[in-house]
């Protein structure tokens, strides 16, 4: 009983200490991989997991709207509603209303796609607390036809703030399953 009480004396220092081993290598490697996500990344064994919010301790946020049907003169101040949600990580935006969410402090890459209805014209705009941010004008007088415009925007956004594609002139017509919303943080 004595000498297992002693060996428990003498290898539990050992254990707790930082000293791993002798080797130079080994000391160099455990400083440099403390990190789950470090290790699993530079080893190139990076899975789903290792990336996962769990492991990295990051908020992932990432949305991908678009129309359910066509908007027809939705008016100037008017907020463009993308009732189909193709994406929701993070569960920042909310199709009923229109209006992402921010979950958490950071920057956030946004985009928006028009497709104007036949001769038609949308003028809209990335719109940040009830402040227009970015602005996208679909207008052609002349040639009459459907037009696609995008704009893509880069903004730092506080958790809470409030972002929607509104209309900042004149009335808006728009074609339903090309006109979309997306946003992401980075």
């Amino acid at each position: 009983m004595l000498q297992v009480l002693f060996a428990l004396f003498m290898v539990l220092p050992w254990t707790l200490s930082d000293n791993v081993s002798t080797k130079p290598g080994l000391k160099i490697f455990r400083d440099e991989y403390k990190s789950v996500t470090a290790a699993c990344l530079d080893l190139g064994f990076a899975k789903k997991a290792c990336n996962s919010e769990y492991y990295t301790g990051k908020t992932i946020v990432a949305f991908d709207v678009r129309l359910s049907s066509n908007v027809n003169s939705l008016a100037t101040n008017g907020r463009v509603v993308f009732a189909t949600v193709d994406l929701n990580e993070g569960k920042g935006y909310n199709s009923s209303n229109g209006i992402f969410t921010a979950p958490a402090l950071g920057v956030y890459v946004f985009d928006w796609t028009i497709l104007t209805q036949l001769g038609k014209i949308a003028y809209t705009s990335l719109v940040v607390n009830g402040k227009r941010k970015s602005w996208n004008n679909c207008h052609d007088a002349v040639s009459k036809t459907h037009l696609s415009c995008s704009k893509m925007t880069v903004i730092k956004l506080k958790q809470g703030d409030k972002v929607w594609i509104g209309v900042f002139g004149g009335q808006a017509d728009m074609f339903t399953q090309y006109t979309s919303f997306s946003g992401y943080k980075l």
